[in-house]
């Protein structure tokens, strides 16, 4: 079986769960690292994104977004063609991400650094449910 960034994703979104399980009791108990744990975790969610597409989309920022959103917004202004497609992906993304950020700050109100074990099962959930996809698939081949 050849290597595929596809065929790691389900590795990638693994490990991204268990450091953000981690990240909880050692945020909790005051250790910097945590942060670190937390922004490796942010980091390979990028990488693994942007292997698994092929394309240069973040899904941990969106500075990129804003300026694209910015440079489209301008090109339509001079009547300049603007890729729709890519126009709705950079407002998606911003808009997801200001939704996460509210909802985020509302759990964290609530359960304090424990908010990121809603992310860790997300992603450990992705990765189970990837990994049996790719097994499924692989076996009917």
């Amino acid at each position: 079986m050849a290597f595929s960034p596809k065929r790691v994703a389900s590795v990638a979104l693994f490990l991204e769960s268990v450091m953000l399980a981690i990240t909880v009791p050692l945020l909790e108990h005051h250790q910097g690292y945590g942060i670190y744990l937390a922004s490796c975790a942010c980091g390979l969610q990028n990488a693994m994104a942007s292997a698994y597409s092929g394309s240069a989309v973040r899904t941990t920022h969106v500075s990129g977004m804003f300026t694209d959103l910015g440079i489209y917004l301008g090109h339509a202004l001079r009547g300049i063609p603007v890729d729709m497609r890519r126009l709705r992906l950079s407002f998606t993304i911003i808009s997801a991400f200001i939704c996460g950020g509210i909802a985020g700050t509302v759990a964290f109100q609530h359960w304090a650094y424990a908010t990121l074990y809603i992310p860790a099962m997300l992603t450990g959930s992705g990765a189970l449910i990837y990994a049996l996809y790719i097994f499924r698939k692989s076996r009917h081949l």
